[in-house]
């Protein structure tokens, strides 16, 4: 069984503090004997070393944890946000704790309120709401806060994003330019920053085509999820004359939903219907129709939270109100 600091203490006579500046690799810098490093390192060696973690986190006031509010983990692009942001937490010994809002700023404030609680040293947060945005500001003042994806405008803390009113705009161009006649944009939550850029990019593109009234068709459902995007398919079928000829969707969720919806109602996914979507799964390979997507940079994205947060927790102080705004990868999958 490994042994405590205490436990090697009494074992090999030296002190608490000599043996730590050996495990932690400063014997040299405080002039620790070589006698005295080979005792203590081949006593570890041999047994093993616990290290009282709460013991340490209230000597240095620190927890050596992150936390991670999310609002879906069902939401690929948040779960490998998470798979990242877990992976940088971990090359400098932190704890990446993650959390779901659902959307619903009540449990959003829950989260937070818990999250605090338990004295994490720094936050990264997809808010759901504007108020929820600014319920972070006032509650997380004294702990290093990032805003990851959604930006409500909160000046006080970092943001970063996606570019995704440029990333829309090009991904209806790509539709456009493989001579669809129509396209319906099926938007889920379209109150959130991410998705009313995403609009706002879909309708320049559209108007910089000179695409007629009947050419586009906009939905949205107050939900991201599966079961909006058979709401809104469900509405595109009622009318067959109104049937587009690509569908664009704000997530992957929505597509799930709206696809299966259109198979349900109609027994087939139509193999020349084109489809377009922001985020990227290999299951996308395996459908027959061609297949756009403005696949966002995660790792860039986890990457810029975490040394944005991890300098903060380093100097204890703010640092302002900066915008990191990322492009999104054009592909396109025309074979299954």
């Amino acid at each position: 069984m490994a042994k405590t600091i205490s436990e090697i203490s009494e074992a090999t006579g030296y002190s608490r503090t000599t043996i730590t500046m050996v495990l932690n690799g400063r014997a040299e810098q405080y002039r620790i004997s070589k006698r005295a490093q080979k005792i203590i390192t081949d006593y570890v060696a041999k047994h093993g070393v616990t290290i009282n973690q709460t013991a340490r986190n209230l000597k240095t006031s620190r927890s050596r944890t992150v936390g991670f509010i999310a609002p879906d983990l069902a939401n690929t692009f948040f779960a490998r946000i998470m798979a990242r942001l877990e992976e940088y937490c971990r090359a400098e010994d932190l704890v990446l704790i993650t959390t779901s809002s659902r959307e619903s700023p009540q449990l959003e404030q829950k989260a937070l309120r818990s999250l605090l609680e338990r004295g994490v040293d720094g936050l990264v947060v997809a808010p759901c709401s504007p108020l929820q945005a600014q319920a972070a500001q006032r509650s997380a003042k004294a702990v290093p806060l990032v805003l990851i994806d959604r930006d409500y405008d909160v000046r006080s803390f970092p943001v970063v994003s996606s570019d995704h009113e440029a990333s829309a705009r090009q991904l209806t161009r790509e539709m456009i330019s493989s001579g669809v006649a129509n396209i319906a944009f099926l938007c889920g939550h379209p109150d959130i920053p991410s998705v009313q850029a995403r609009m706002d990019g879909f309708r320049a593109a559209i108007a910089e085509a000179q695409f007629g009234v009947d050419d586009t068709q906009l939905l949205s459902d107050e939900e991201d999820s599966v079961e909006a995007g058979q709401r809104m398919m469900q509405a595109l079928l009622q009318d067959p004359q109104k049937r587009p000829a690509a569908i664009l969707c704000s997530s992957l969720l929505v597509l799930e939903g709206a696809l299966y919806q259109l198979k349900l109602t109609t027994g087939s996914i139509p193999s020349e219907m084109m489809i377009g979507a922001f985020d990227y799964d290999g299951m996308l390979h395996s459908l027959p129709n061609p297949v756009v997507i403005a696949r966002q940079d995660e790792d860039a994205l986890a990457k810029a939270a975490f040394q944005l947060l991890f300098q903060q927790m380093q100097s204890d102080a703010p640092i302002g109100n900066s915008r990191e705004i990322f492009p999104a990868e054009m592909m396109r999958l025309d074979t299954p």
